[in-house]
């Protein structure tokens, strides 16, 4: 009896162990969708908040209540609880209406376009105006254009966004605005992992990856930023973030914060008074000579990618005819160095970095004739609109 016994029990296990072979691996929690940015059309939104209190103490970090609504194409109505904080440097500073981050708390946003976010940085308009404007909507193409190159990219959704006061009573208007796809989503969507560690030397990013950067930072004429951390600093970078995959050890720089940008030549941007350029329209490779090796194969990515580039501005319908020709024809100077193979060499490849060593002329003469230049007005501008713009106890970008 006891024989036939253990005979049923054992057949009763292989059942068993055959059933749950076939039900395959265990069932996990399913990633929660985040539609925001699988779509690169314009959504329609009101933020509703105590805007005099925002704009007045915009230096004060706290969060403020706020109400993000929007009705969806179903036509169903959607108000989030979020609150907003006045962030950025030089925008915090120079702006009349400063950069925000959106915050929301979880699940707040479930079912809604915005489901799955928690933080959110929003690229607003600085002052009134035409031009302001536009200089979004060409921000908001650097960012495109980077998608265009690489997938290691922060995505943008835009915005028409009408902020409201408190019970949504007047306020500051409507506006064109996008948001920015959070560090924590890119690195999901790539398969990597925020990087635990300072960078301190170039060799440390993946080739590849940093040549991408590099060429794309010279497309756009951007200075604007560092990679490298330095003794002293507690966090590495400026207006980059840094991202690590999960099967090997070079790091990837994910650039952000375009406004300093040659391509878009904001009246208030200048260039750090260290570097040997006297405006943001000139163009400087800022590379290190440790990622020449893919350059030439980097070049030619950027060469296929020519014209769905181009395309991405000349379809951009917010964009206006000056500012739409005036961004082409900036593109099109930084390519004529990417097509000439010998201007390549002078400009790109000739001009790389190795930290630790001398400029290839004295540091001394450029910071010179950088007080200089910043002594006396830009061209048709007041010399109160053009500041250099270093992060807070960043010291600048490395030679």
């Amino acid at each position: 009896m006891n024989a036939r016994r253990a005979r049923v029990l054992r057949s009763a296990g292989w059942l068993a162990l055959v059933a749950c072979m076939l039900a395959g691996p265990p069932l996990q929690a399913a990633e929660p969708a985040r539609p925001l940015f699988e779509s690169e059309a314009e959504l329609a939104v009101t933020l509703e908040a105590d805007w005099r209190v925002i704009l007045r103490d915009r230096e004060d970090p706290r969060r403020h209540a706020a109400v993000l609504a929007y009705t969806d194409a179903s036509g169903v109505a959607h108000r989030i609880p979020v609150t907003v904080q006045a962030r950025g440097v030089t925008r915090l500073r120079m702006c009349r209406f400063p950069p925000l981050r959106i915050r929301f708390e979880r699940d707040a946003a479930a079912g809604s376009a915005f489901e799955g976010q928690r933080s959110l940085k929003l690229v607003t308009h600085c002052e009134r105006g035409a031009t302001h404007a536009q200089y979004v909507v060409q921000e908001l193409l650097a960012y495109r254009i980077y998608n265009r190159i690489t997938r290691h990219s922060f995505r943008v959704r835009p915005l028409a966004i009408t902020y409201l006061g408190q019970g949504g009573r007047g306020g500051p208007g409507s506006h064109f605005a996008f948001v920015i796809e959070d560090l924590r989503e890119v690195a999901r969507r790539t398969d990597h992992r925020r990087a635990r560690r300072m960078p301190m030397a170039p060799e440390e990013y993946d080739a590849p990856a940093m040549a991408r950067f590099m060429l794309f930072q010279y497309l756009i004429g951007n200075t604007d930023w560092e990679v490298l951390g330095r003794p002293g600093l507690e966090q590495c970078c400026h207006n980059v973030r840094v991202i690590a995959p999960r099967d090997s050890s070079g790091l990837v720089a994910l650039p952000y914060d375009f406004d300093a940008a040659g391509m878009i030549d904001t009246a208030y941007a200048a260039p750090h008074p260290s570097l040997p350029i006297d405006s943001v329209t000139e163009r400087l490779y800022r590379g290190f000579c440790a990622h020449d090796g893919p350059l030439e194969q980097v070049r030619g990515e950027f060469l296929a990618a020519r014209q769905e580039i181009l395309d991405t501005v000349r379809t951009e319908p917010r964009l206006g005819s000056a500012r739409r020709n005036a961004t082409l024809r900036y593109l099109a100077g930084s390519y004529e160095t990417f097509e000439d193979p010998d201007r390549f060499a002078r400009d790109i490849r000739g001009r790389c970095r190795r930290p630790g060593r001398a400029a290839r002329r004295p540091l001394l003469r450029f910071r010179r004739a950088a007080r200089r230049r910043h002594q006396r007005h830009p061209a048709g501008r007041p010399q109160a609109a053009r500041v250099a713009a270093p992060a807070p106890g960043f010291p600048g970008p490395a030679q």
